[in-house]
């Protein structure tokens, strides 16, 4: 905790020792570093291959796709499907 306390003191003696001017221009360079990432950011993007990521449809756009198997048969029968198995291995 000792060294916490010794930055914190570092920090608030640097800051007291700052004039509004340079308040500004740290204020600036922030704003520019902000800007600077997000536009990198977007650029990376922009980079990217379009074929290289597959299209993705929206829920509404896609089809029920019928995939045949044993979900559809037992759907139409009754009773539980875990004790039916176990009769039908028996």
């Amino acid at each position: 905790m000792d060294i916490l306390s010794k930055l914190t003191n570092f920090y608030a003696a640097w800051q007291a020792g700052l004039s509004a001017s340079d308040h500004l221009t740290l204020l600036a360079v922030g704003f520019v570093l902000m800007i600077g990432a997000v536009a990198a950011l977007l650029w990376a993007r922009s980079r990217k291959d379009p074929k290289s990521e597959p299209i993705r449809e929206s829920f509404t756009d896609s089809r029920a796709v019928h995939v045949p198997g044993e979900r559809h048969v037992v759907d139409r029968q009754k009773g539980d499907a875990f004790l039916r198995r176990i009769d039908k291995m028996a």
